[in-house]
């Protein structure tokens, strides 16, 4: 994967700019924030490859161990949501700027993400709590087609916080 941190991007036709358009780090101008975008097939196997995606990029960005390894969750739970209950292909983008770093998956679903309540025996209904947990603030966007999540990336961020809830407007 090639990284690209100029003012501008590739012009199409260039070799570099399937890399970029692919999810390439890239940097709107030269004082913006990193950005990275990957779009993958709804397939189980490309949860662990998003997450391992994740750790790397946000590695690149010189992100805390502790804000990256929360992103690193919050994108797993995240796609994993978007693939099993979600339609079409999955977009996930990554936006860190200052003290943030905003998580948006995309699905092609209009169902928008909520938060279960997880029975004792049962796997599913944990994701989006965690989400909520480990972020700012998370919610729906785009008609229920994106779910987003704000990770704060200073380290003396708590780690759960009581007051998250579903938006319609999660800014991120």
């Amino acid at each position: 994967m090639t990284t690209h941190r100029t003012a501008t991007p590739p012009r199409p036709g260039s070799d570099d700019y399937g890399a970029h358009v692919a999810g390439a780090a890239t940097a709107r101008c030269p004082l913006a924030a990193h950005v990275f975008e990957m779009a993958m097939e709804p397939m189980d196997v490309h949860v662990a490859q998003a997450r391992r995606t994740t750790a790397t990029v946000l590695k690149q960005w010189s992100l805390p161990a502790a804000p990256a390894e929360d992103a690193r969750l919050g994108v797993s739970e995240l796609v994993s949501n978007a693939i099993i209950h979600g339609s079409g292909d999955v977009r996930l983008r990554l936006r860190h700027d200052g003290p943030e770093l905003r998580i948006r998956v995309t699905d092609d679903s209009t169902a928008p993400a909520r938060r279960r309540r997880a029975s004792a025996a049962g796997l599913g209904g944990r994701g989006l709590h965690l989400v909520a947990c480990l972020s700012l603030r998370w919610g729906v966007a785009d008609g229920g087609r994106t779910t987003c999540a704000v990770i704060p990336t200073l380290t003396e961020a708590p780690l759960c916080r009581g007051t998250t809830q579903l938006s319609a407007d999660p800014t991120c």
